[in-house]
């Protein structure tokens, strides 16, 4: 075959001589048709239609994205079932598998259990269902990290662990890890798991992410498995704290109940205490126990008080107090208690010293000692002219000032040997007559209007 012959401007005024030949053209319109045909054949020399190869393409995802959000969500949850089930929407969603399941390790019974499930009717796993062992091959796999050893990231791949052991060597050698893909492969194909990925905390196994195969068919990019590992590495992180959460929370609890437990036992101790006190003398039976309603049902006009809120359990601390104001009188002889005529200046001055007793019962106890300066000062006054100490006005503890009034108040409305109780009404008029002198005003105010509501004679 002959070609043509072309001649060309060169150099220096001189021309160069081209050969064409007749094929070359059309070796490039073929060429040309060839390259045109595998970009819209996916590769391949049979055309596909252009709506078949629109479809096998899939959509990018920003996974950093995705991590980011889910690191950021993962922070509010306290409780580990609520965080796993808003992994497996996650994955459901964005990656798009035929299923996706979460195995979480519950320690108390020693077994993986599946917490929750997503993914297409009969692929499925329905949670609870299943409850994987510690001797079971997945999880032997995993904790023994054998993974390691047959994935660079430790994510087991099922198409990859089919051969695995044919192509590489070392692993032929190893007939015991041989062996034991075998019966991950047979554990990955009844679970239909296409990857299954470890979530590890501190070299803990605490569960496993099992994921179908992509809706599309197309195998899993490098991209997603590294996307799938860090998801994992966040949720074990945030596993954890949420178990150490949860675990504070139920040592807190049982801390509270151990406490309230200890001090229903310390309140009925205090109430019996006092109950046998005020068995000594048949006049002031049932005293504390008035006493104690009294002061409470006052405190409730007081409690938003910053004296009352200065304490760390306002409340409590008047309860107890009040109970124990008396305890004191453990050190008075009978004979002084129980004398039906008026006392001598000596014995009153006996009498007076209980305040100061009682109170050294207390302090040795460490939980009462704010309680001991409260029952030394229930008998002082706001003029300072009380006992033992004369403290006047703010200096004499909150409290005890609330105390005194309450005293007062059931002193004169019960039956002494030396006189005959007094109505109610005259009981509140020495103490409205006494503000500012014996009784702090503002406690006085608050005794007042707990007694216009009624709640004093309700408390009687």
């Amino acid at each position: 075959m002959r070609g043509t012959v072309t001649e060309i401007p060169a150099c220096a005024g001189m021309t160069k001589k081209v050969y064409y030949m007749p094929y070359e053209d059309n070796w490039l319109k073929v060429q040309d048709w060839i390259v045109d045909k595998m970009r819209n054949c996916d590769g391949a020399l049979i055309p596909l239609e252009r709506d078949g190869w629109q479809e096998r393409q899939e959509p990018e995802l920003d996974y950093q994205y995705i991590l980011e959000n889910a690191s950021h969500t993962m922070i509010r949850f306290k409780k580990p079932e609520r965080l796993i089930r808003m992994i497996v929407r996650i994955i459901d969603e964005q990656v798009k598998v035929t299923h996706t399941a979460m195995l979480l390790y519950d320690g108390s019974n020693k077994f993986f259990n599946i917490i929750d499930s997503k993914g297409e009717e009969g692929l499925k796993i329905p949670i609870g269902f299943l409850r994987i062992t510690l001797d079971n091959p997945l999880v032997r796999m995993f904790k023994e990290r054998h993974n390691y050893r047959l994935s660079e990231n430790g994510v087991l791949e099922y198409k990859e662990l089919l051969d695995i052991g044919q192509k590489d060597e070392d692993i032929k050698k190893d007939k015991d890890l041989v062996n034991l893909i075998e019966l991950v492969v047979r554990q990955m194909e009844l679970l239909k798991a296409n990857v299954c990925i470890p979530i590890v905390y501190k070299k803990e196994l605490m569960g496993i992410f099992v994921l179908g195969k992509k809706l599309s068919n197309i195998k899993f990019t490098r991209q997603e498995i590294g996307f799938f590992k860090t998801l994992a590495n966040d949720v074990a992180m945030a596993l954890s704290n949420a178990h150490l959460i949860q675990n504070l929370q139920e040592k807190v609890m049982e801390v509270h109940r151990l406490y309230e437990r200890e001090h229903s036992l310390f309140v009925h101790t205090a109430i019996s205490l006092a109950a046998a006190i005020d068995a000594r003398d048949p006049y002031t039976h049932g005293h504390t126990e008035r006493v104690t309603r009294y002061a409470l049902a006052i405190s409730e006009e007081l409690e938003d008080l910053p004296e009352a809120e200065a304490y760390k359990n306002f409340k409590e601390t008047l309860h107890i107090a009040a109970l124990l104001h008396d305890v004191g009188k453990i050190g008075v002889t009978d004979s002084i208690l129980n004398k039906k005529k008026q006392l001598t200046k000596k014995e009153y001055e006996k009498v007076k010293e209980h305040s100061i007793t009682g109170a050294a019962i207390l302090y040795p106890i460490r939980e009462l000692g704010d309680i001991a300066k409260e029952v030394r000062a229930h008998h002082e006054r706001f003029d300072g002219m009380g006992y033992p100490d004369g403290l006047k006005g703010e200096e004499i503890p909150f409290v005890a000032r609330i105390i005194a009034v309450a005293d007062t108040f059931d002193a004169i409305t019960s039956d002494r040997p030396y006189r005959q109780k007094k109505m109610a009404e005259v009981a509140v008029q020495i103490i409205k007559d006494n503000s500012g002198t014996q009784f702090d005003p503002v406690i006085t105010s608050a005794f007042l209007l707990t007694y216009r509501k009624g709640k004093l004679i309700s408390a009687v």
